[in-house]
């Protein structure tokens, strides 16, 4: 994490780029690292500018769901997303994020940053993303 304003969240994965794109794009692969503790329900994946996502915690019917929509799409190199965080509240959490993937070697640094207005993060939230990587890593493994 750089600073208060901005989140960076760096991580280098073993495997191709094209893996952890996957990561990312399969329906079956981010459910299962996308939330920390649990396998989201993936209710919609178009991963393409102006597509749409939508999870839900199949365990808890009363939160709605988290939302978002694909700004940006270039396949191993760039996705960027913004998201609400569950859609029945409407306070819910509004943010945008940049995914950038580098190969480098046999290896691929992925870097996640915050986007505008929304780019007030804390501790916590960093701890969420690398939580969530942690699982991505294990699922890029098994699959």
């Amino acid at each position: 994490m750089e600073n208060n304003n901005e989140l960076i969240v760096t991580r280098v994965f073993d495997v191709s780029p094209e893996l952890v794109w996957k990561a990312w794009a399969l329906p079956e692969q981010i459910a299962q690292w996308f939330a920390p503790g649990i396998v989201m329900e993936v209710r919609e994946l178009d991963v393409r500018p102006g597509g749409h996502f939508r999870f839900a915690d199949p365990n808890d019917k009363l939160s709605g769901e988290y939302t978002g929509t694909y700004i940006t799409v270039k396949p191993l190199q760039e996705l960027s997303f913004s998201v609400v965080d569950f859609s029945d509240n409407p306070a819910g959490i509004r943010a945008g994020f940049k995914v950038e993937f580098e190969e480098i070697g046999n290896q691929t640094k992925m870097t996640l940053t915050s986007l505008p207005p929304e780019n007030s993060y804390d501790k916590t939230t960093f701890d969420a993303w690398s939580g969530c990587f942690d699982r991505m890593a294990k699922v890029i493994k098994s699959n």
